[in-house]
């Protein structure tokens, strides 16, 4: 069985967001090694992986991209380890081109979905051959030269086999090949996903374009402006906007006149919300000494998101308040820096300052009143993107541009005529 897959795949600290051929796979952005296939049998343990088949990866890699081994993946290894799962180090000036995480994770989502995929056709097949058009991001400091150079080369460089453990001795095993890879900065591509749908059309709400609510994306927006009629995506075409895209471990503040990058004013700091929870940590334990031995950042994050679900942890009082100084910290540098970019940029050149990522959920509380009276001051508009829009954008910017008419002139440019040839063969 053959495949050709284009993915779109935002490697997030704290969650991976990839678009498999438009289908959405979320789950952490954390692995951990097995020394054995953790299944015991065939007939209970493959339908049940099959039917739930991202919540159970566990694969063997070999790649020139990581470490020959057994991997859990995602909620998999959450489950299994806890918080000794790896996951991306935050800290410091640790590229995430030059960790295994973010090729550990994306091989075996892509091969999860090859086998899913193919169980859903009804083809029990042992082996699949999937081809790939990619396009990631990295964050605006990272994005180097070298780093790109380096993520590429590891995608690019061979084929990677990855074989998907369903059970005890069923198994499927997946080649990989990567026609092209193309690396965004990290906070440009929300670009396109706040302005055009899945589709092409002016975006009003949901990007798969099948929402009931179709004011959804910018009702708070049309309302803090008294903006009448329909507000879609067109509203901000040809605006220079700052992007705030709030991550676990960065913050990115790059800067577009309409779909163009002005690379001048492409910026991030080191702050966001994976560093107020490690620094966190210590302080929950502390006020919750007999419910938890330890807590990993990922675990930390899930506990602070119950408060939005109708099953809020029963420590979430004590997560919240060990939360709340170091939080107030991060957002205070932030709000730093992007008081910093807007002197840099000039007040008058930025018509909207876009604020997204899974950062802006749980900072939401203590950053919007100061980004809008920051906003207010400097004369132009919050777009703070609602909690069901604010994680997925830069995954969705990302489909968006590896479906492109861009992506395929980046491709035919970067490709040797040779190649070229071969490439299109494949493709049809």
């Amino acid at each position: 069985m053959k495949l050709h897959y284009f993915v779109g795949n935002d490697i997030g600290n704290s969650e991976q967001d990839i678009y498999v051929n438009g289908k959405l796979i979320r789950q952490p952005n954390v692995f951990a090694m097995a020394g054995k296939n953790p299944w015991n049998d065939d007939d209970q343990d493959v339908q049940k992986n099959l039917n739930n088949i991202y919540d159970n990866i566990a694969v063997s890699i070999v790649s020139p991209a990581v470490r020959t081994g057994l991997y859990l993946v995602g909620n998999h290894a959450l489950k299994k380890v806890g918080e000794s799962v790896t996951s991306l180090y935050v800290k410091g000036n640790n590229a995430k081109s030059d960790q295994e995480v973010p090729y550990i994770t994306t091989l075996a989502a892509i091969a999860s979905r090859a086998v899913e995929e193919a169980n859903g056709n009804g083809d029990d097949a042992d082996s699949i051959e999937v081809i790939v058009d990619m396009t990631t991001s990295l964050p605006v400091k990272q994005h180097t030269p070298s780093n790109v150079e380096t993520m590429k080369k590891k995608f690019l460089s061979g084929s990677h086999m990855v074989t998907v453990h369903l059970g005890l001795t069923k198994k499927v095993d997946v080649k990989i090949k990567f026609l092209y890879v193309h690396i965004l900065q990290e906070g440009t591509p929300p670009v396109f996903a706040l302005q055009m749908d899945k589709d092409g059309n002016w975006r009003t709400g949901n990007y798969e374009g099948d929402n009931e609510d179709k004011s959804d994306l910018f009702s708070l927006f049309a309302e803090t402006y008294e903006l009448k009629g329909e507000v879609d995506g067109s509203l901000l075409d040809g605006m220079n906007i700052l992007h705030l895209d709030l991550g676990d471990g960065t913050s990115d503040t790059p800067f577009t006149r309409g779909d163009a990058v002005d690379k001048d004013f492409c910026d991030g700091v080191n702050h966001g919300v994976g560093h107020a929870i490690g620094d966190a940590v210590n302080d929950l334990l502390d006020l919750a000494p007999y419910a938890f031995n330890s807590v990993s950042r990922q675990q930390y994050s899930d506990i602070l998101k119950s408060q939005f679900s109708n099953r809020p942890h029963k420590f979430i009082s004590e997560a919240l308040q060990a939360f709340q100084p170091h939080i107030e910290n991060q957002v205070n540098q932030i709000i730093k820096h992007i008081s910093d970019q807007i002197l840099r940029i000039g007040a008058n050149e930025i018509d909207v300052l876009a604020v997204y990522g899974g950062g802006s959920i749980l900072m939401r509380e203590y950053l919007y009143p100061k980004l809008k009276e920051l906003a207010d001051r400097s004369r132009f508009k919050l777009l703070y993107v609602p909690a069901n829009y604010a994680v997925t954008l830069n995954a969705e910017g990302l489909d968006y541009f590896v479906r492109s008419e861009i992506y395929q002139s980046l491709k035919a440019a970067s490709i040797p005529v040779s190649k070229k040839e071969i490439a299109a063969t494949k493709e049809k």
